[in-house]
Formats: C-alpha cells, structure tokens, sequence
C-alpha cells in the first residue's frame, strides 16, 4: 500500500528519495493518483496524504541523488508504473 506523507525532515522519513527525469535512470516509475484504495499494495502507485498516521511511508524529497535511497521517475500511466529492477525497499513502501 503507497500512502505517502512527505516529511520536512530526514530524521523522520522512512526513506528518502530522489526525482529523476529519465525512466532507465529510476529505481521506481510512480504514477500519482487520489485514491487511496486503489493505492493499496501497488509501491508505484502513490497517494499522497496529509497525516503521517495514516500513511504508509513518510518521504523526504532529497535535492541531490547520492543522499537518496530511492529513485523515482513519475508517469502519467498506472500500467507503466512499478520497480525497474529488485530493490531493498521492494514491497514496503
């Protein structure tokens, strides 16, 4: 389930992640939606939520890559998104 809450501080995020403009380059396509039910077991699929009590991972957006443990590439399409390659956060997001 991707109920995602944005943390303002590192210390506080469960990860921290990075944007990349390139597909190939991203550990995980993320198509954003508004439905949390439909984000429910789907790590590329993220609803973005208010409250860290009911997300299921708080996110810092780090500014430089090589802080990041996570590198996300946004799609338009449901079907594209997901994992490019295996990963240590694969399936707890």
């Amino acid at each position: 389930m991707a109920l995602i809450h944005i943390a303002t501080s590192k210390s506080v995020a469960d990860f921290i992640a990075a944007e990349v403009g390139s597909k190939s380059v991203a550990d995980l396509l993320v198509c954003k939606i508004d439905s949390r039910s439909v984000a429910s077991g789907e790590d590329g699929l993220w609803c973005f939520v208010n409250s860290r009590s009911v997300a299921t991972s708080s996110v810092y957006f780090a500014v430089s890559r090589s802080v990041a443990d996570l590198l996300i590439c946004y799609v338009d399409s449901r079907s594209v998104a997901g994992w490019q390659r295996d990963h240590p956060l694969k399936g707890k997001i």
